[in-house]
């Protein structure tokens, strides 16, 4: 009865296995009685046959590239007995697509500066543009896959992976339509140490059935000439990007519908490849879903922005990130918090509306003890400033206000006790409001006025804020500044004799300009003084001056 050539290979490969044998082995076999070496021999006979029949060659492969290799692959996957398919060093043809049955696909490992020793796949003509492997077990590693072509990409699949519990190791893919598909989500999927060289997608997550990729991880990949690297076409979370080399894409690196609560750590962006720069190292293409991430120490250069560390915060990551030696805690709906080394401050880009910057302190609900917020120096001396970034047009200058709210019993209504600086005026001005018991709001002015002490001879604190501070008549002292210089509006006085005998006998205004009187704005003022017995104009030997200007 004729052999088939499938079974003069498989000889002719068991032949050469066994040859390989390590002598010592054969020579001890050999000494042992005889039914022990029998029992021997048909053990390594057994191992050596399931070794063997999980080398491709077995079933036939041509290592040279020259012929098609799929119905060997296809022998393989089906065999019962065949646990992982071993594709030693060689070139293999794929004419049709090769469902592997859950079986795992193994190579030799790569070399990294010669060919011979790799296992390269390559499409043969018969496959078109379809799909090389599908149906893969739980591991792949240690193989190369390319077109055997020395110019032009293959628009076909290298890989159609089922999403779940994969890990894809040490897999070099290169000039190919996609590296890796996958039809339905990720979930424990891990891609490791791999490269992708000139393909049109490194990793394409389809996700046909509407579901959420969820614990996908990418270690040490690298992304090299490609259109685009990763790119799931609808939602992923908790997905782990770590180390790995985004380098001349045309387009994105890593994309998604929306990503949330996903890492982002030690990655590398550089340079495009006729792509529109600058472009998102990592972009959603819903609106402002890149939510509750973290992200540190990656890098972005030459044609790629930084999402993770951008000063404009719509589209941008939200959520921690470490990256430029400062932590954003940002939502990406335009606003965010950051700590750098000498500061904390509130960030928002142009169009957010107005948001409150909290700092809170605990409380505890057993004891109703809110705990104090203390603002503390390094030293016994020092001061809390308020100032205003310089870039907002206001030279630094801080024009906002205090507010301490307040609440009347049984009224949902909210009042606020208001301080601002009175900007161009010494002092605090504010506002204090009460609710009275037919419940109408009612306000009076409250703040922190100027004050003076004057002694003869003017030379008391406070007395150099004017220009004018002297005597000009019996009785009188002038407290005022050159025309124009200085314009009082409408101030508040109060005026207190140190002196028992002397009495306060009223205020002359002088007019700040022709017609000021209307608006109550003056460049100073007399205060006049009178002795209590006689009336007759005295000076006291002090007094005490309060001004306060209500705006």
């Amino acid at each position: 009865m004729a052999l088939s050539t499938d079974d003069r290979n498989r000889r002719r490969f068991m032949r050469r296995a066994l040859a390989l044998l390590p002598v010592a082995g054969m020579a001890g076999a050999l000494a042992t009685p005889e039914r022990a070496q029998a029992s021997e021999s048909r053990e390594r006979s057994e191992a050596l046959d399931m070794t063997a029949r999980n080398n491709i060659l077995y079933w036939g492969a041509d290592p040279t590239g020259k012929s098609d290799s799929s119905a060997a692959f296809v022998r393989a996957a089906r065999s019962s007995i065949v646990n992982s398919l071993y594709v030693p060093p060689g070139r293999y043809a794929i004419g049709q697509t090769v469902d592997l049955k859950g079986k795992n696909l193994i190579g030799p490992g790569r070399q990294r500066f010669r060919n011979e020793g790799n296992a390269i796949l390559m499409p043969f003509h018969s496959l078109g543009d379809g799909v090389m492997f599908t149906g893969h077990g739980p591991v792949v590693r240690d193989l190369n896959f390319a077109t055997g072509r020395k110019k032009g990409r293959w628009d076909g699949t290298y890989i159609d992976s089922p999403g779940y519990n994969t890990v894809i190791e040490n897999v070099h893919f290169a000039a190919g339509g996609f590296g890796i598909r996958v039809r339905g989500i990720m979930v424990n999927y891990n891609l490791l140490r791999c490269t992708f060289i000139g393909m049109g997608v490194g990793v394409q997550i389809d996700d046909e059935k509407g579901n959420n990729s969820t614990t996908a991880r990418f270690v040490g990949n690298e992304f090299n000439y490609s259109d685009n690297g990763i790119i799931f076409e609808k939602n992923v979370y908790g997905a782990t990007f770590q180390d790995n080399i985004f380098e001349a894409l045309k387009g994105d690196a890593v994309r998604a519908r929306l990503i949330y609560r996903s890492s982002f750590i030690g990655n590398w962006w550089e340079g495009r490849n006729k792509g529109k720069a600058p472009w998102p190292c990592v972009r959603t293409t819903e609106s402002q879903q890149f939510m509750n991430c973290f992200a540190s120490s990656n890098t972005c250069v030459y044609g790629w922005t930084n999402v993770f560390d951008s000063d404009s915060h719509s589209g941008s990551m939200g959520g921690v990130s470490l990256d430029g030696g400062e932590v954003v805690v940002r939502n990406s709906t335009g606003n965010a918090l950051r700590l750098s080394p000498n500061s904390l401050r509130a960030e928002a880009d142009a169009w957010k509306e107005a948001t409150p910057l909290v700092i809170q302190s605990s409380h505890s609900a057993k004891t109703r003890q809110t705990n104090p917020i203390v603002f503390r120096h390094s030293g016994p001396e020092g001061a809390v400033v308020f100032d205003t970034d310089r870039e907002s047009g206001s030279k630094g200058i801080w024009d906002g206000s205090l507010r301490f709210a307040s609440q009347v019993d049984g009224d949902d209504k909210v009042l606020y006790d208001d301080y601002r600086v009175n900007r161009g005026r010494p002092g605090m001005v504010g506002e204090t409001s009460l609710v009275d018991k037919k419940g109408k709001v009612r306000h009076a002015l409250t703040g922190i006025p100027q004050f003076v002490k004057w002694r003869k001879g003017g030379d008391g604190p406070g007395c150099d804020f004017f220009s004018r501070c002297e005597v000009v008549d019996k009785g009188q002292v002038e407290f005022s500044f050159p025309d124009g210089e200085v314009e009082l509006r409408d101030p508040i006085i109060t005026v207190t004799v140190d002196d028992a005998g002397i009495a306060h006998d009223g205020i002359e205004y002088l007019s700040a300009y022709s017609g000021s009187v209307k608006y109550q704005a003056w460049k100073g003022f007399r205060i006049r003084f009178v002795d209590r017995k006689s009336g007759q104009p005295s000076l006291p030997e002090s007094f005490n001056l309060s001004i306060f200007h209500p705006s």
